[in-house]
């Protein structure tokens, strides 16, 4: 789901380099060593090649042959909140996670996230024997 910024506080940017940087710049959850503000990727490469096995992936192609092809996309440190709400930026509900760990979060939640939205869009949930069931 991607991210609605009118859902998050004007200050999220100064919130999530906060919890980015106490975390060091790492996964809290992989413990992946993930880009900093400014690194090119040649500075990345450099900081991380002997701890990160997954920064290059072998493709194929009829220009090159295999070869391969850095991916860097999964070096880049995110901030969830745990109980995914957007508004809730209280440091305990914040986590800094890598882009794969932090979609494997979302993924892991998605029923939440879908109820969430439809709440905050208006519809009402009643709980009936334990189970959430929508009502119009």
């Amino acid at each position: 789901m991607p991210m609605d910024r009118r859902l998050y506080p004007e200050n999220w940017e100064a919130i999530a380099l906060a919890i980015k940087e106490a975390a060091g710049w790492k996964c809290q959850q992989c413990g992946r060593d993930c880009r900093r503000p400014g690194e090119s990727d040649g500075e990345l490469i450099d900081r991380v090649w002997d701890k990160s096995p997954d920064l290059f992936e072998t493709e194929e192609n009829e220009e090159f042959g295999l070869h391969q092809v850095p991916k860097f996309g999964r070096f880049v440190l995110t901030v969830a909140h745990l109980n995914h709400i957007p508004q809730d930026c209280r440091p305990e509900n914040l986590r800094a996670l890598c882009a794969p760990c932090h979609c494997r979060y979302d993924l892991a939640a998605m029923a939440t996230k879908r109820r969430l939205k439809q709440e905050r869009e208006g519809q009402l949930f009643l709980a009936i024997g334990g189970d959430d069931h929508a009502q119009a």
